[in-house]
């Protein structure tokens, strides 16, 4: 059942077309994925709620509803750091909640094209076909369609002194791709020009940040569970030392001791390698076997399990398959990230906490943008990291509980 649909997942590719001209280590996207365009995106920032505005701005969401209203008991600082999310995302309060804020009328003005370098140290060529980059690419392609961006991409640590004079020589501003602590060379690079990163978030990087919200995911996940009379929730954990597994596991944990229900029994740590990231297609779903018959074992079993992202997802759902489990009927599973295709694909389909790895790159670019324009909240080489929250996508993974199973 399963064999199939690994032999074609590792044949998935988003951009097969997309090719990179390479003058030293750097190059410009071409093909039907241009990033030398021009004109309105398909993503919109108008796509938030006042709830992802809240979150970004690290405030309640009644907060948000004072500022809006002009109400005089917020402090000075959360009306202005708000009011700066409020006015990137294009969010304009109404009856519905969410809606694009009509740009007011202005004179024509000619356009400027603004050349933003994409800088991803460290890149590794499996990152740069796998669907996170798929997703982080699609953000940025939106984001230079708004903002008038043509964007070089420079893929390596090969050649440090010539990316440094080549930026430094072309570029308006630079987007980060964060992993670890930044080389030396692109710290010196973004003491030059402006600069913002996403992806990670590390506060001891002197450049703003725009990440996701790996500790609301756990949290939703968990929260939906619960909404469907779940309180026996069991989570699926790989590699403790892994920051974006640690902040999901660490919403879980939130929610599981707030509503009284944490049993340590229900912490899982998934065997072997994978990926910190959305499914990688060339590694095959971790072995759950094991998992699954320790987790049956116990006194009273869990009824739903989230696992860390959707690849552990699938193997736990292909266990299921092995032991002749019936899901959703005996568990409810729910994955992390909604990778692609995948979670549409698998039987039963995956339910998921989909990452807005495109909004983080597209929030992240537009705030380059800024930088360069010399507006908005954020300054240069200044730490500062805004988080952006998933949401939930509902499939025939779960089920809602029965009273007397709960």
């Amino acid at each position: 059942m399963f064999k199939p649909l690994v032999r074609m997942f590792n044949n998935m590719r988003k951009y097969p077309e997309m090719r990179l001209t390479c003058p030293g280590r750097s190059g410009i996207i071409n093909g039907k994925h241009s990033m030398n365009t021009t004109g309105r995106g398909q993503i919109s920032m108008a796509d938030y709620s006042i709830r992802d505005i809240a979150r970004m701005a690290g405030v309640s969401t009644g907060t948000v509803s004072r500022i809006l209203n002009n109400a005089a008991n917020v402090d000075e600082e959360i009306r202005r750091r708000t009011l700066e999310v409020i006015r990137q995302a294009g969010y304009h309060s109404g009856k519905r909640g969410r809606r694009p804020e009509k740009p007011a009328a202005a004179a024509p003005r000619a356009k400027r094209i603004r050349n933003l370098a994409l800088l991803s140290p460290g890149m590794t060529p499996a990152w740069r076909g796998n669907e996170l980059r798929a997703s982080y690419m699609d953000g940025i392609e939106s984001a230079c369609r708004e903002r008038d961006g043509r964007i070089t991409m420079y893929m390596a640590d090969a050649n440090p002194e010539e990316i440094v004079r080549e930026i430094a020589r072309s570029a308006d501003g630079i987007l980060v791709k964060m992993e670890n602590r930044l080389p030396d060379y692109v710290r010196e690079l973004i003491a030059m020009l402006p600069a913002v990163g996403f992806g990670a978030a590390h506060t001891f990087d002197p450049l703003p940040q725009v990440a996701v919200d790996n500790n609301a995911g756990g949290v939703i996940a968990a929260r939906e569970l619960m909404k469907r009379g779940h309180r026996r929730i069991a989570f699926l954990n790989h590699e403790a030392n892994n920051e974006i597994f640690v902040a999901r596991s660490n919403g879980y944990l939130e929610v599981m001791k707030s509503e009284g229900c944490f049993r340590p029994e229900y912490l899982f740590e998934l065997p072997g390698r994978m990926p910190g990231k959305p499914a990688e297609p060339e590694l095959d779903p971790p072995d759950l076997v094991a998992v699954l018959d320790r987790m049956k074992a116990l006194a009273e079993p869990p009824t739903a399990v989230i696992v860390a992202n959707d690849w552990g997802a699938f193997g736990f759902l292909r266990a299921c398959d092995t032991r002749k489990i019936r899901v959703p009927g005996e568990f409810s599973v729910v994955g992390m990230d909604d990778s692609g295709k995948l979670c549409s694909l698998l039987t039963p389909a995956l339910a998921s906490v989909a990452m807005p790895f495109d909004r983080v790159a597209h929030f992240a670019c537009c705030t380059l943008c800024d930088l360069i324009e010399g507006v908005g909240l954020h300054q240069r080489n200044t730490a500062s990291v805004i988080r952006i929250p998933g949401e939930f996508h509902e499939r025939a993974s779960i089920r809602a509980l029965d009273p007397i199973s709960s």
